[in-house]
């Protein structure tokens, strides 16, 4: 059952639990202004007295983190998502055109707009194909 829980500290850990893969990440990466996308927004609410997290209290965790975050995606692929949440524009993308493309669905998911365009831009570099074009304010 999901329900709102509650704590004070932005330094706060989540278990994010992700297609059968657990993901422990700080409140702060998840909240990071320059990756943070709509999902995440959504699901975690910073406020000057507390954070609200849409997730489950954990009591028998495997570790010492007791809030968990139910996510119905593909547990392999969100490890990439996750180090773009960490890394911004420093994130390494793989090479592998399906990859790639199963990314492109994922950033939709999460509402990770600047990282939708890294991976079509990449996409396109890779391909050639138009599909993939889009208007980018670098030029590399």
């Amino acid at each position: 059952m999901v329900n709102e829980l509650s704590f004070n500290c932005e330094d706060a850990w989540l278990n994010l639990f992700v297609g059968g893969e657990m993901y422990p990440v700080q409140v702060k990466t998840l909240m990071n202004p320059t990756t943070c996308g709509s999902y995440f927004r959504d699901v975690v609410k910073v406020s000057d007295a507390a954070i609200k997290v849409r997730g489950v209290q954990w009591d028998t965790a495997p570790n010492h983190i007791k809030f968990r975050v139910d996510i119905d995606r593909d547990g392999v692929l969100f490890r990439h998502v996750l180090q773009y949440l960490r890394n911004g524009k420093l994130t390494s993308l793989p090479d592998d055109i399906f990859t790639l493309e199963s990314l492109v669905a994922e950033a939709e998911f999460f509402g990770l707009e600047k990282y939708r365009e890294m991976l079509k831009k990449k996409l396109w570099k890779l391909t050639g194909k138009r599909q993939y074009y889009a208007c980018y304010e670098d030029s590399d």
